[in-house]
């Protein structure tokens, strides 16, 4: 069973739909406990609210005792990360 979410190209608002379904599913399948894995190698975009988003997804995993870690971060990208404090929240691999 993988417990990897391959994150699009763009994350913004436009995802959020897809996104929320793939984490709900993710979550419902592993169970408490699960430390789940958002690969980054294809984004290349992200802004405010898919940090809202990340946020969003990190308080669904914790309401279910998981973990949310970010992987295959690009350099531009976990710049943005950082400068809105995810590594307080997520795991930036």
């Amino acid at each position: 069973m993988s417990n990897v979410i391959k994150m699009p190209k763009r994350f913004d608002y436009s995802a959020s739909s897809e996104f929320n379904n793939l984490l709900a599913d993710m979550l419902a399948k592993h169970g408490e406990g699960a430390k789940i894995l958002l690969d980054c190698i294809s984004m290349d975009y992200i802004d405010s609210a898919g940090i809202g988003l990340l946020v969003m997804a990190h308080k669904k995993a914790m309401s279910s005792h998981s973990s949310i870690a970010v992987i295959n971060v690009k350099p531009s990208t976990k710049e943005i990360l950082l400068l809105a404090n995810l590594q307080k929240l997520i795991e930036i691999k």
